[in-house]
């Protein structure tokens, strides 16, 4: 199934030479939304957008939808149908079937849209019993790929993300260096919606001036994942003080002691990947393709780092101290908060054994 490029669609949208049909999906939801409401824009404007924009949700039954889409435009040449967040797979065999017809056959004057900016489709779930059966959602891609286009928003990687980031500022009259645009990222995460509001936060505060280091470490809040990094980096500094004081800070958000441990024997695992990798003589760029890190490649670096501290030896002390941990928390009454703080002293002991900190 052929997809439109964002490229693409954006042209699309300029020029004006809209389809029938458009079905707007992908895991980086704040594009879903920003092309989804720039389409409805064109399609219809300001003026149109009373009367000849229909707008759905995701309990709309087929027949209203079909309702909408035949109606004729009152003010321009087209009318806008868009239908938010529908649960393709959820139709009955009946009501696809009715959607299978319709999609047919839609009238030059309607531009239908299905767009999912909260939701994410089931590609996986199969109507008609696991053998034999198809996926809904896949089915009507493909329908909607046949009578119009399909457009998947996917996360974008690390350095567009760091070129979103400087001309979002440089748009609010402020500048910020592509380095410090990736230590928002990797304090923050890659959600586009979270970054564009720590963007207009820190552009506020930094008042026509450049964002520096300083400014974000003061405003950008870390994420979760983020704070459960910081974990283990306090750890790789023997920071005692900052490691349990991260450690509360998770408590605080009701983080479960065995989801911390994932996470923090993840981070060991990076590390070992990069220690391993610099011993063969390869860079981050081979460590992240091999191993499928994807838009997640800016935590290698902090992995490269850290994983320099630390022996050979010690980092099988490592591994055998979370396994055993592990296997406590899985097969004993044991208080798992007690667990995991031992766990801690535990690498810190190591980690000062090692006495390159």
């Amino acid at each position: 199934m052929a997809k439109l490029s964002e490229s693409d669609f954006r042209k699309e949208i300029t020029g004006g030479e809209f389809k029938s049909l458009y079905l707007i999906y992908g895991e980086e939801k704040y594009l879903v939304k920003k092309y989804t409401d720039e389409l409805v824009k064109k399609v219809v404007g300001k003026k149109g957008k009373e009367f000849d924009y229909f707008r759905f949700n995701s309990d709309a039954d087929p027949g209203s939808i079909f309702d909408a889409a035949e109606q004729l435009p009152v003010l321009g040449d087209k009318k806008c149908v868009c239908v938010i967040d529908y649960d393709i797979n959820g139709l009955s065999e009946r009501d696809f079937k009715q959607f299978e017809e319709f999609l047919e056959d839609i009238s030059p004057e309607t531009v239908l849209v299905f767009s999912m900016p909260t939701t994410d489709p089931d590609t996986k779930k199969k109507s008609g019993g696991a053998k034999g059966g198809t996926n809904r959602f896949s089915k009507f891609a493909a329908l909607a790929d046949k009578n119009g286009c399909v457009i998947e928003f996917k996360k974008p990687g690390d350095i567009a993300l760091e070129r979103q980031l400087t001309a979002w500022c440089e748009k609010r009259g402020c500048t910020l260096t592509r380095i410090n645009a990736s230590k928002i990222i990797a304090r923050v995460g890659t959600d586009m919606n979270t970054l564009k509001n720590e963007i207009e936060k820190l552009c506020a505060y930094a008042d026509g001036k450049e964002i520096e280091e300083e400014l974000i470490r003061l405003l950008c809040v870390k994420n979760t994942e983020a704070k459960m990094y910081a974990l283990s980096d306090s750890i790789s500094r023997n920071d005692f003080n900052s490691a349990y004081r991260q450690l509360h800070y998770l408590y605080e958000q009701n983080e479960k002691p065995e989801v911390i441990l994932s996470v923090l024997s993840s981070a060991y695992v990076d590390m070992y990947r990069m220690k391993t990798a610099a011993s063969a003589g390869k860079g981050i760029a081979e460590v992240a393709a091999d191993f499928k890190y994807g838009r997640r490649d800016f935590i290698l670096k902090n992995a490269r780092n850290n994983a320099a501290r630390y022996s050979g030896e010690a980092m099988s002390e490592i591994f055998e101290a979370i396994l055993e941990t592990d296997i406590k928390m899985k097969s004993t009454r044991a208080d798992n908060r007690i667990l995991l703080e031992t766990l801690i002293g535990k690498l810190l002991t190591i980690v000062k054994k090692e006495g390159n900190v």
